[in-house]
């Protein structure tokens, strides 16, 4: 019956999509093996100076839904005189670093000495290598593992707006990402299933479904 209630639940969350092809040309780096995100944490140490600002958030993705490719990162940083920027680094083709862009106050204001900031010194990427496989195994019997298409590390901070900061677990870093996996289709066509997986402070993944 648990079985059961857990096939249901999947069900329930999981998104069928066919996704038009639009991959960057150029080098290119699978999302689901460790060799892109390490080649991608070289290239975010290489735009980010760690002894004068902390990266709170990271989202690497694909310009194709479900390419498994990593083409580009964005971060958003916070400097020691507690100003906030976003920037977006290809990871395909140029591996060009694009101008910064600066955060409104309203929707972030972090304070530099309070945000633990993500660890891009000596960056993990075999960490995120074995979360995926973890996921991998999650997969419905029957299913095959199709695309890692985003995965993002993120700190909460503070919004200089107090209303958007309701509900908000302030210095909390959550860790997430989406997997897709082919699926056949009630009419035996083939289709895609999506599902949203989330990893623990332990490091052990679940897709993220109701108990």
């Amino acid at each position: 019956m648990k079985k059961q209630l857990f096939q249901l639940g999947l069900a329930s969350l999981l998104t069928i999509f066919l996704m038009p092809s639009c991959h960057i040309g150029g080098t290119s780096y699978k999302a689901d093996t460790e060799e892109g995100y390490k080649e991608a944490g070289k290239l975010i140490l290489k735009a980010v100076d760690p002894n004068d600002s902390k990266v709170y958030y990271m989202k690497f993705e694909g310009s194709e839904q479900n390419g498994n490719n990593l083409d580009f990162v964005t971060i958003k940083v916070v400097t020691a005189t507690n100003m906030a920027y976003s920037q977006k680094i290809l990871l395909a083709g140029s591996q060009q670093a694009l101008p910064m862009e600066e955060i409104a106050h309203t929707f972030e204001a972090p304070v530099y000495k309070d945000v633990k900031g993500i660890n891009i010194t000596n960056f993990d990427a075999k960490k995120i290598a074995d979360q995926i496989e973890q996921a991998k195994k999650l997969i419905p019997q029957g299913s095959k593992f199709k695309a890692i298409y985003d995965y993002t590390v993120s700190e909460a901070v503070p919004a200089g707006n107090e209303a958007f900061n309701n509900g908000e677990e302030i210095g909390k870093q959550t860790t997430t990402f989406n997997l897709s996996f082919t699926m056949k289709q009630p009419d035996g066509s083939e289709g895609f299933g999506a599902v949203r997986c989330v990893v623990d402070e332990n490091g052990k993944v679940k897709f993220d479904i109701d108990e």
